[in-house]
This record gives structure tokens, sequence and C-alpha cells, in this order.
């Protein structure tokens, strides 16, 4: 075999696939838009989103669904390579839940003692376990479809992240309709709908995603 012949063979075995990133990247946008677009045609944007964008408690949402999708969702490009057991850091994600829990005890001490069951059960829980599922179907259907174009070698631990990205960006996007300031209220009711979402995905998705 020539020299050159073999670096060009070398090459292209070096060659990284970047197909389900870049699939996973585009599917959430996609995601993140369609979720818009039938929050905004179902349920509304808040009427004092402004004012509610002033408040941190209420910023505290979009920054912790964010986060947890961005992370989730980094994490996922990476197991969905055959290395990526080895590769996967998850500490952020440990972070994360930190983060919600210093917001839950900070809410719990400065909220009076005989408020804690308003601002716990609010006026919309229900609406919450029903809404952050169902936006969900999209994020998750399309973070599984890019997970099938790699070759992960985890197939749970990338369903279980499939679920956690998903989850948190339909909370994300319910974040702008939802009226339920306080962590009390969303700490509970968004985190027990990501922990369905993630749960169902991660049983359903772990067969999905086996070789």
């Amino acid at each position: 075999m020539k020299t050159d012949t073999l670096i060009r063979a070398l090459a292209a075995d070096a060659k990284v696939d970047h197909g389900p990133a870049l699939f996973l990247v585009g599917g959430l946008v996609a995601a993140f838009g369609l979720c818009l677009g039938l929050l905004w045609l179902l349920l509304g944007i808040r009427a004092d989103l402004d004012q509610a964008m002033t408040n941190p408690l209420s910023i505290m949402r979009f920054l912790l669904s964010g986060s947890l999708m961005l992370v989730a969702g980094r994490l996922c490009m990476v197991v969905a390579r055959p290395e990526g057991a080895r590769l996967a850091q998850l500490w952020p994600l440990t972070g994360i839940a930190a983060a919600t829990l210093g917001a839950l005890i900070w809410a719990g001490y400065f909220t009076p003692t005989e408020a804690w069951q308003m601002a716990i059960v609010g006026k919309t829980a229900v609406n919450c376990l029903i809404a952050i599922p169902l936006l969900s179907l999209i994020p998750v259907a399309l973070i599984l479809v890019a997970l099938r174009q790699g070759a992960t070698t985890v197939p749970g631990l990338a369903a279980c992240l499939a679920g956690l990205c998903g989850g948190g960006l339909a909370a994300m996007v319910y974040a702008l309709h939802c009226t339920e300031d306080s962590p009390l209220f969303y700490v509970t009711w968004y985190g027990l709908a990501i922990a369905v979402v993630t749960l169902i995905t991660t049983f359903l998705g772990a067969r999905l995603l086996r070789w």
C-alpha cells in the first residue's frame, strides 16, 4: 500500500461521526419551537410574563429546567457513542440537583409555615402533571431517534438522559404559562412531572436503544 493511501485510510478511520449530535441539536431546536407553538395555541403565555421575569424566584424555574435540558442533552451526545459509557461525566446533574434543593430549602425557610400548604399545592398542580409530560413527547421522541443514529453501549442510561432532557425542555416551555412562582410549588410539581417522564422514557427507551 502506498504511503499516501495509508494516510488517507487512517484519516478516514479517525473521523468522528457527528450525525447523532447534529440530529440531536437540530431536534431540540425543532422541539422547542413546536412545544412553544403548542403552548401558545392551547394554553397561552402568562399575561404578566414581563413582570415575572424581574422576580428571581420565577427566573429560577427557567434556569433550573434549562440547565437540566442542556446538561442532559450534552450527555446524550456523549453516550450515543460506543465509548460514551466511560467518557460521560454525570456530576453536573448533581450540581443541578443541589441547586434545586437549595432553592427549595430557601423558599421553605422564608415562607411562613401557615402558607406552606398553599405555596406547595397552588392552583395548577394538575395542569403541571398533565402539560409537562405531554409537551415532553416531542423532544423525547426526537432525542431517542437521534440516539438510534449512534451506537450506545448503555441504553438504560441514554434513555434516562433523554427523559431528563425532554422533561427539562418541556418544563422550561411550560414555565412561560405557569403563574406559580414559589420554588415550593415548581420544584415539587415540575420535578414530579419530569420524574414521570424520565421513568417512562427509561423503561421504554432502553428497549428501543438496544442493539
